[in-house]
């Protein structure tokens, strides 16, 4: 591990996190939880595999990260968080927040985008406040064709979750382009607007409103 030498919590905090692709690698493990070697190089496209077999090994050793054996029908090792590792949630919140700005032109002809990146900035960044004992799903299809992927996010006082596929009875869903989702989710665009500019929204609940100006006051009950 480099190290900058200097006696700061800053650098020494950067002395951990500071190479490149150690926090996009904490991004993918906050955003869908443990994952196989595979699920990392899917969501992390342009890292080399020998390099990210490195960083695993040395956020390993810094404490950042832990490997396990999952139960059948798995059969893999797994890479999870570990609590150290979670606490980054609020730094990648942070830079979520502040990289907002940069993403008001939609993405370049020559960027990436995944449907779990913007899931990951919503449940980050949603203002709203639910009810204690309370919990909002989200869905999201998001792309087109072969490209097409559906999530959803399980949102709740204390925590979010985010989990690949469809939710049938999800209290909002929404169908379109990654980046009018993400505009409505981070509050840059209101839903309305995002309709205008052709985001599908089915708002049975009722809640998206409240959750994105931060006035929530209620919630489906959880269960």
């Amino acid at each position: 591990m480099k190290s900058y030498h200097q006696y700061c919590s800053v650098a020494r905090a950067l002395d951990v996190v500071g190479d490149r692709w150690v926090l996009l690698i904490v991004r993918e493990l906050l955003a869908l939880g443990p994952g196989r070697y595979s699920d990392l190089r899917r969501g992390l496209p342009g890292i080399a595999t020998n390099l990210l077999a490195d960083r695993l090994r040395t956020m390993e050793a810094a404490g950042l990260v832990e490997r396990f054996d999952a139960p059948p029908p798995v059969g893999t090792p797994l890479v999870r968080l570990t609590a150290r590792g979670r606490e980054l949630e609020d730094v990648v919140r942070a830079l979520a927040r502040w990289g907002l700005e940069d993403m008001a032109s939609g993405p370049g002809a020559a960027d990436t985008v995944q449907p779990h990146w913007t899931a990951l900035a919503g449940a980050l960044l949603l203002p709203g406040r639910l009810a204690p004992g309370a919990r909002v799903v989200v869905a999201i299809e998001s792309g087109s064709g072969s490209g097409n992927e559906r999530l959803h996010m399980i949102l709740e006082p204390d925590g979010f979750a985010i989990r690949r596929g469809g939710a049938p009875a999800a209290d909002v869903t929404l169908t379109g382009p990654a980046m009018l989702v993400g505009a409505v989710l981070s509050g840059a665009l209101t839903p309305e607007r995002a309709v205008e500019m052709g985001l599908e929204v089915d708002d049975r609940a009722q809640v998206l409103p409240g959750l994105v100006t931060g006035t929530a006051t209620a919630a489906a009950p959880a269960g």
